[in-house]
């Protein structure tokens, strides 16, 4: 699919209603079979209450009524860890029949090599109200891989109560925020928190950094296409950027040992105003593991503008990212896919009832949507160009490694600007063998 005209199928996405649920009959011999059937899930969903994780639970409990013989055992981490472990798990041929995983090339693509993952019949899941071109993302060779979940884009939470209380308005630029910045500090506020550990939120960043700037995403696929490098210009400003946002305070002071869950448990515990990370955070405002003055407080704008940049705020970072696969080495692999057409047909409604996640499928929104739901769907119908997946996902293992870890040196000022992008433009010629 053309990355840049995602947002106009979204748009058209929303016009539509849900898909009707059907009934799910049971099917298969292992269907039907009264032996008794352990499933292994694997996700990185770990909270299971209010969340995604308590939308998994109720769709493996409407599984598991028409199939009273079933029964799930799931193994949760963060996803990090959860990346390890299936890696883990393949090595030692242990993979679990059903899981989430993420379709990139540098994540899903290792594994369909090596013949790990269930192929699925196209045909099974045209007709579920997926956006078009979400479940060519899965497929590899023409042969289907695993059906999507979620549409992804990167946006920043703000908490609307501290930015009131500091004197701040919402920014337009990211000039804007830094000029917000001693305001929060003056009040023992971190201005913006974000996972700075795992890398990759970083890597996600300065790609948005690089298309403010330089007003070119393309320019990054050429890039790792080697019809460009990533010593150009663009680049080279972009990674200065970066790390003139960090030595001016935006971030928390522990930025790079702060994980997912602890940049996260910053905002919702009301210690930092803003929260940079992507569309699939729509759930803090149901999330009741934080404090009921932080949910009525939340809001979410676009990543801002660079001033004199050639990049607009409406240019959105914007994928497809998560999945679920089947083992294809699983005894129970027909159930398995069983198991996906129903997820595919009950996850989209549920998933947005519950305002937890955009889903990679059709959804209507309505006068319930929190108020964070809809700014979200404005933000990518609003959209004048969208991405595609980030630079770090395109190319190959090693060069996601890369990425992450260069990113993370220049955040720490270990490396210069131009240091950064000769190292990662080496990477990427080893990446593409020339």
């Amino acid at each position: 699919m053309n990355r840049r005209v995602m947002v106009r199928i979204v748009c058209l996405a929303l016009a539509f209603a849900l898909v009707p649920v059907l009934g799910f009959a049971s099917g298969g011999a292992e269907a039907k079979s009264t032996e008794k059937v352990v499933m292994r899930m694997g996700d990185n969903l770990p909270d299971r209450k209010g969340t995604w994780g308590a939308v998994v639970e109720q769709i493996n409990v409407e599984f598991m009524k028409d199939h009273p013989n079933v029964s799930f055992e799931t193994e949760s981490y963060p996803d990090q860890p959860y990346q390890e472990k299936i890696k883990l798990y393949a090595t030692s041929g242990q993979l679990p029949d059903v899981m989430k995983y993420w379709s990139f090339s540098t994540l899903l693509k290792p594994l369909v090599d090596s013949k790990l993952v269930a192929e699925l019949n196209y045909n099974d899941f045209k007709a579920l109200g997926f956006i078009p071109g979400s479940l060519e993302a899965n497929m590899y060779s023409g042969k289907l891989y695993g059906i999507p979940t979620n549409s992804d884009f990167w946006v920043i939470y703000y908490n609307k109560r501290l930015f009131k209380e500091a004197g701040v308005e919402v920014p337009a630029t990211f000039e804007d925020l830094l000029a917000a910045v001693p305001k929060f500090r003056a009040k023992g506020i971190v201005p913006l928190s974000t996972d700075g550990k795992d890398g990759w939120p970083l890597s996600i960043t300065i790609d948005n950094l690089t298309w403010r700037i330089g007003g070119d995403f393309s320019i990054i696929n050429k890039a790792l296409a080697r019809t460009a490098k990533f010593t150009d210009t663009p680049f080279v400003q972009s990674a200065k950027y970066l790390q003139d946002l960090v030595k001016a305070g935006l971030f928390q002071d522990d930025l790079l040992t702060s994980d997912y869950g602890a940049s996260r448990n910053l905002f919702g515990q009301e210690k930092a105003a803003m929260y940079l990370m992507g569309s699939w955070e729509m759930g803090l405002v149901t999330d009741q593991n934080y404090p009921q003055s932080f949910r009525d407080a939340l809001g979410v704008f676009k990543v801002p503008a660079v001033k004199g940049g050639k990049g607009s705020v409406d240019d959105l970072v914007a994928w497809y990212g998560g999945n679920y696969i089947v083992n294809a080495k699983s005894k129970y692999k027909d159930l398995g896919i069983e198991y996906l057409k129903h997820y595919a047909k009950r996850f989209p409604a549920l998933a947005w009832e519950k305002q937890i996640v955009f889903p990679a499928q059709k959804f209507s929104p309505t006068d319930k949507d929190t108020d964070v739901a809809k700014a979200l769907v404005a933000i990518l119908t609003g959209a004048k160009a969208t991405s595609g997946t980030a630079a770090l996902d395109l190319s190959t293992a090693a060069f996601k490694e890369d990425h992450q870890k260069f990113v993370k040196d220049l955040a720490a000022g270990v490396v210069t600007p131009e240091n950064y992008t000769k190292e990662l433009d080496a990477s990427a010629k080893t990446a593409a063998g020339k």
